[in-house]
Parts: C-alpha cells; structure tokens; sequence
C-alpha cells in the first residue's frame, strides 16, 4: 500500500504560536520597560498559558534575543554603502536613513536590550556579535577607500570604523519619539559627519 505524504502548505501551529509570542513581545517591550514585562504577560499576549509559552522559549531573555535577531537582519539588508567604492555619499545617507527609520520604530525593544545586556550573557554576546560585523564590513570599505585614494590614511580602517558606530549610537540613542522631520536632519547630520571624518569636504 502506498503512502501518501501530506505537504505542508502553510505556517504549522507552534510556527503561529512562536510568531504570536514575538508579536506580544514587540508590543510589550515597546511599551514598558524590560523588568516590569513578565512570562505570564508574554504567554498571555499571546493567548497561551505559560506551560505552553516554555515550549517556544526558554526565557523572557530568549524572546528578546529572537526579536533583536529580526532587528538586525533588517539593518543588515540595508547596508548598501559598504559594497560600493569610493564616498557613494547617496548610498551612504540611504543606509543611515534605513538603519535610523528601523531604530526609530524598534527604540522599545532596543532600550529592553540594554537593561537585559547587565544579567545576560547570551544578549551580550549576540549584540557584540553585530556590531563587530557592522565594524567590519565598515572597515573593509574604508580599506577599499584607502588603496582607492579616496579615503585619509592618518586613521586606521579598523579605527574609523569605531568611531562611526560610536557616532552613530549615540545620535540614534536621540531618535526614540523624533519625528520625521528630526530624523532626516539627524541622518543628514551623521552622513555630514561620517563623509568628513573618512573622506575630508566635499
């Protein structure tokens, strides 16, 4: 007797489970700080009990990292300055406007990170893990940049490439509630500032 194997033609029950977990997540940590959410307001924002959230998640921290992972993949995919050669200046403000507009929308969860980062290991290890990649590929651009001739020497890449996170970070840290208006002046501010620093005046 053959059998016949069913396909799966949509999202399994755990998969909508999980994702309702994440979409509470999102709402909650965008709205109060990190101490005050608890397992019972995650399984219960998502219409589950708490012996059921424990399938998914093995820790409030773990649904954070999960959120923070979703975070950062949409600032990678739009880092498009770091492939092009030479100042690419309009690239380079598109990736600060992309990564500012995410920052903007995920300030909540972002702030949530920071408080969690004291007591975990794991969220610690994971954002250094992005911001060493960010560094990197910023400074295997600026190398480019540096054989190319357009880019100063005085500094070295790996160096500048820190310095334009430590900018970065602390005008983004400004933008939780900006409006439109602030950010593109502060994307116009830091795309200024970072062109300046790698590259001298336009």
């Amino acid at each position: 007797m053959s059998q016949v194997t069913r396909r799966r033609t949509g999202p399994s029950k755990g998969d909508l489970r999980e994702a309702a977990i994440l979409e509470a997540a999102r709402a909650l940590f965008s709205e109060r700080p990190y101490e005050s959410v608890t397992i019972d307001d995650l399984a219960s924002g998502a219409g589950i009990s708490r012996t059921s959230f424990y399938f998914y998640f093995p820790t409030k921290t773990a649904v954070l990292t999960a959120l923070m992972t979703s975070v950062g993949h949409d600032l990678a995919a739009g880092h498009v300055w770091f492939d092009a050669d030479g100042p690419a200046r309009d690239l380079l403000r598109t990736q600060l406007e992309t990564s500012a507009t995410l920052w903007r929308a995920n300030a909540g969860i972002l702030s949530c990170a920071a408080t969690a980062m004291a007591t975990s290991e794991e969220l610690r290890d994971f954002v250094g893990r992005v911001r060493r990649r960010y560094d990197e590929r910023a400074a295997e651009k600026i190398r480019r940049d540096q054989a190319g001739g357009t880019a100063t020497t005085a500094i070295p890449a790996h160096r500048l490439a820190e310095m334009i996170s430590a900018i970065r970070d602390a005008r983004y840290e400004q933008l939780a509630g900006a409006t439109d208006a602030e950010l593109r002046e502060a994307v116009d501010d830091l795309t200024e500032a970072i062109h300046r620093l790698i590259y001298g005046r336009a």
